[in-house]
């Protein structure tokens, strides 16, 4: 099994032991206006600021570690996150969070995971939501945390923040230099781990970047690269935005699809058998 498996599944099983039991948003022509565009970098600041409105769709794209996609619905208080690696047809791993209100469930199928046993029960095979309630904040499947919809969830704002040099061709597409060192890395820490930035040295402070904003000046894509360094492989990032005010929030899962304290049990005995293996 990959050092990377081991370590995603065992922050499931620490998170599992703590329970007890053109659209709006595409890019279009600016309205005709006598006004100065602003400068690149003052757009790109000002680019981040719908999402504090707390109702928009996301995605990361990493080369490296997967996909994370995510519905915010703050109005509703709502929050859906997946954490998906394919690595080939027969290595994928796919971890779904669901929060709404103070309700959370999570879903796990590591059932195509490399080197998983046969076998698995429901409940690590993406047919059984976990039971609501209980369930410890202190993170699942690797990087991604349980939360709340809230600000700074992605850490775009922190990357605006570290652009060091832009140009802009157009009303919408920027491209630049981005310094990494000292960013926030947003809640759900999508940026590369302190460690790679440490091993990039003086590279770490002049990535290159490119950026798109919508037609409302709204961020719509931010993307970078990552240098390999030491152990750490090179990177494409990739974080892009929709929907803004127009999420849709999702529901809970069906009563039929949530797990029993059965379920869970046989979820917490499996996982301790994978990691011992």
């Amino acid at each position: 099994m990959s050092r990377g498996h081991i370590a995603a599944l065992a922050a499931i099983l620490f998170v599992l032991v703590g329970c007890a039991g053109p659209t709006s948003d595409e890019a279009a022509p600016a309205a005709s206006s006598a006004a100065p565009l602003p400068d690149p970098k003052s757009a790109l600041l000002a680019s981040v600021s719908a999402l504090d409105e707390l109702n928009y769709e996301f995605r990361h794209g990493s080369s490296a570690n997967g996909d994370v996609s995510g519905v915010v619905h703050g109005p509703s208080g709502t929050l859906e996150l997946q954490h998906r690696v394919k690595k080939s047809e027969t290595d994928i791993y796919d971890v779904r969070y669901r929060r709404i209100g103070d309700d959370e469930w999570i879903l796990m199928d590591i059932s195509r995971t490399a080197d998983m046993p046969a076998g698995l029960p429901d409940s690590l095979s993406g047919k059984k939501w976990l039971p609501p309630g209980g369930i410890s904040t202190n993170g699942f499947a690797g990087p991604l945390p349980f939360t709340k919809p809230g600000k700074g969830l992605t850490g775009v704002e922190g990357l605006v923040t570290g652009v060091v040099t832009a140009t802009r061709k157009g009303t919408a597409t920027f491209a630049g230099t981005l310094d990494l060192t000292g960013v926030e890395p947003g809640t759900l820490l999508l940026i590369p781990e302190e460690a790679h930035l440490a091993a990039l040295g003086d590279r770490a402070r002049a990535l290159p970047f490119q950026a798109t904003t919508d037609h409302k000046g709204r961020i719509r894509q931010f993307s970078f690269e990552v240098p390999g360094a030491g152990e750490f492989r090179p990177d494409q990032m990739t974080l892009s935005f929709e929907q803004y005010g127009t999420a849709r929030p999702p529901s809970a899962p069906p009563a039929g699809e949530v797990g029993s304290a059965g379920d869970l049990k046989a979820a917490q005995d499996a996982l301790r058998t994978i990691q011992q293996s």
